[in-house]
């Protein structure tokens, strides 16, 4: 059994990074008519089933987690670069808000671009696998939700088995981005060790 990388308090700031960021593009699903909930049989946290911000935070920290996993972690993440790795995902989940009125291929191009352009810059070869695992379990969890009937896509943006088709970019980019908030983690806990042996001193102890 593998060694987990990520120690409780780095998943839990991920957890609630990827559950916070869930509600807010949720709700703008919500509020703009995206999507629909057919349930009311659960608690609603702001627009979302309670239950939907701790799934993607254990998304989050699954897919930071495989990265550490995965060949040479780079040690290279900046503080920024996670700030804007957010910022982009969380601005193209809102954007996927505003789109089911548009004609499905320029909307779909214009997701796939940003998720193109955040690989490009933020990833790497084991960031862009955890991309593509997002992409495929992140649109098929939602189909099957779908299926029972759990919440539906507003018709302008379920062409994809009854979900929006610009879910796959939208999780991939997810996935990259989340792939190298792990690697900065892992960075900022090596400083900081680094930091405390060096205070320290070799003769400490």
């Amino acid at each position: 059994m593998r060694e987990v990388k990520l120690r409780f308090r780095e998943a839990v700031v991920l957890f609630v990074l990827g559950g916070i960021a869930a509600l807010i593009g949720d709700h703008s699903h919500v509020v703009t008519f995206t999507t629909v909930y057919y349930t009311d049989a659960v608690p609603f946290l702001w627009s979302s089933p309670f239950w939907f911000p701790p799934l993607v935070g254990a998304a989050t920290v699954s897919l930071a987690e495989l990265r550490l996993h995965l060949p040479e972690p780079r040690t290279t993440a900046t503080v920024r670069q996670g700030v804007a790795g957010v910022a982009v995902v969380v601005g193209m989940y809102v954007t996927t808000a505003l789109l089911h009125g548009a004609p499905v291929v320029p909307a779909t191009t214009l997701i796939c671009v940003a998720a193109i352009v955040t690989w490009c810059v933020l990833g790497d070869g084991p960031g862009a696998i955890c991309g593509v695992i997002a992409a495929v379990v992140g649109p098929m969890t939602e189909i099957g939700l779908v299926e029972i009937g759990v919440f539906a896509y507003n018709p302008g943006s379920a062409g994809l088995f009854g979900v929006g088709l610009f879910l796959v970019p939208l999780y991939f980019a997810f996935g990259v981005v989340v792939a190298m908030l792990g690697e900065l983690l892992a960075v900022r806990r090596g400083v900081q060790t680094e930091m405390s042996s060096a205070v320290s001193g070799p003769g400490a102890g």
